[in-house]
């Protein structure tokens, strides 16, 4: 079906030829642009109301109401024109932050009141909201928050904005999330802050529920998430984002799990700062369930858990390392079936046959790059010993693992439950390492007198 453009004719007054949509608008618009021909405007306007195909693009949109703004003639009928252009923008096309700040010009010179209804209704197109990225909606709250610095009475635009995210955002791909991450902090630094909280929380609880099913864009939006939690964190204007960042935990084991099981880390591509970081959130913000999921994934291969400890151990240090340690890797073991056997077996020479790891190689590993990792408590003072036989799951040779590399922490009482280390084992079920760890010091029995391993020799004779 063809759609008109309004042609000047020096013999007629409006001459209505063919045109294929909004390309040929934007022609007439430089045109009317260029020679200030507000005649030829006012009847281009007239088929823009008529004819659904042929509407402004952003560019005409824009360069129009510039040419009125700037103009030195106040009138109705000017405002007129800049209400009926800013109606006339084309569904398919999302004001971008160009158009957007010439349109808050506009209400400078012609006034809000004046220009409510187009703004309404450019908000209010449903055509132009259903199903479009949260980028969309994220500069219309910059924009309402801008207009409502400008004018008394603050209309309902940015709480129509953040309800249209939740009713109408893309929750199946993001376009860009380092963009949106740059956006908000942007917004951080140039809003007050109050008008931001609702900003925040509506984004942060959107993104909780984006569903990416293409694997390399859902690691980097999970990696994105982690970079904009740590500069709000920063920014310390925003609270503890316990919530946001519990969801995080979750969202992210759970896409780590689905993207990337074997060799992920190898496709970090210089972002294995924000890796870490997202572990970092991860050991934090977790659950015990999340903390299991972190460490069956990160023992299915003997590369991947390389990788992995390496990558805490450039980026943070002991400290994280310690409690990955405790609370996601001291509870299995690596012939579990969840892991790849084959590729922890082990030669000694290269013609030699292969060798199946014991269940605790992975610890082995660990204290073999911090080996005082057994002595050091965390938070709560815990050492490692204390996880392992609190763990329902850790097996009886973890255990003993943890414990060879420093006897005397299991005569140090849990400072959580007050039991010591073989209580908890057996708490839990794991008799042998129970029985193991009272040998260690069987006066705990009696009165639960801590003596330690030099005593302990000493008060059985042993060499």
């Amino acid at each position: 079906m063809a759609t008109f453009l309004v042609s000047y004719d020096p013999s007629f007054d409006t001459e209505l030829k063919c045109l294929g949509g909004c390309e040929g608008v934007a022609g007439v618009c430089k045109t009317i642009v260029d020679t200030r021909d507000y005649t030829l405007l006012a009847r281009l306007i007239k088929v823009i109301e008529a004819k659904e195909k042929s509407k402004f693009d952003i560019q005409s949109c824009q360069i129009l109401l510039q040419m009125l703004t700037e103009s030195r003639l106040l009138s109705l009928g000017r405002v007129n024109l800049v209400n009926k252009i800013i109606s006339g923008l084309s569904s398919s096309h999302e004001p971008n932050e160009a158009l957007y700040d010439t349109i808050l010009d506009a209400v400078d010179k012609f006034g809000h009141e004046e220009l409510r209804d187009a703004i309404q209704k450019l908000f209010g197109d449903a055509r132009r909201k259903e199903g479009r990225d949260v980028s969309v909606f994220l500069s219309r709250m910059d924009f309402a928050l801008k207009l409502n610095n400008r004018i008394k009475d603050s209309p309902s635009y940015l709480e129509d904005a953040i309800i249209d995210l939740a009713r109408h955002g893309n929750k199946k791909s993001v376009s860009d999330s380092g963009a949106v991450v740059k956006t908000i902090m942007g917004m951080i630094a140039s809003h007050n802050d109050t008008n931001l909280l609702p900003i925040i929380e509506a984004i942060l609880g959107f993104l909780h529920t984006v569903t990416i099913g293409v694997k390399s864009v859902k690691f980097k939006f999970l990696l994105n998430r982690a970079l904009l939690l740590e500069g709000l964190l920063s920014s310390n204007k925003f609270g503890s984002l316990e919530v946001p960042l519990m969801d995080f935990a979750a969202d992210f084991i759970e896409g780590l799990e689905k993207v990337y099981l074997y060799t992920p880390l190898t496709k970090l591509k210089g972002n294995d700062d924000l890796f870490v970081q997202a572990i970092l959130f991860t050991m934090d913000f977790g659950t015990q369930s999340v903390w299991n999921k972190l460490g069956c994934w990160a023992i299915r291969t003997q590369e991947l858990f390389s990788a992995f400890i390496s990558a805490i151990m450039n980026m943070r240090g002991h400290g994280l390392l310690r409690d990955v340690l405790n609370k996601c890797l001291i509870q299995y073991s690596i012939i579990a079936v969840h892991t790849s056997i084959s590729d922890w077996t082990v030669r000694n020479n290269v013609n030699d046959p292969q060798i199946l790891p014991t269940p605790s190689f992975h610890v082995q590993k660990i204290l073999t790059i911090y080996p005082n990792v057994v002595r050091t408590g965390d938070k709560v003072k815990r050492l490692p010993l204390h996880y392992a036989t609190a763990a329902s799951n850790a097996s009886f040779e973890v255990v003993m693992e943890v414990f060879e590399a420093y006897k005397d922490g299991a005569s140090i009482s849990d400072p959580v439950t007050g039991l010591f280390p073989f209580q908890l084992a057996a708490s839990n079920g794991n008799v042998e390492a129970s029985f193991s760890l009272l040998l260690a010091n069987p006066n705990l029995v009696f009165g639960g007198s801590q003596v330690s391993e030099k005593k302990r020799k000493r008060s059985t004779g042993e060499a």
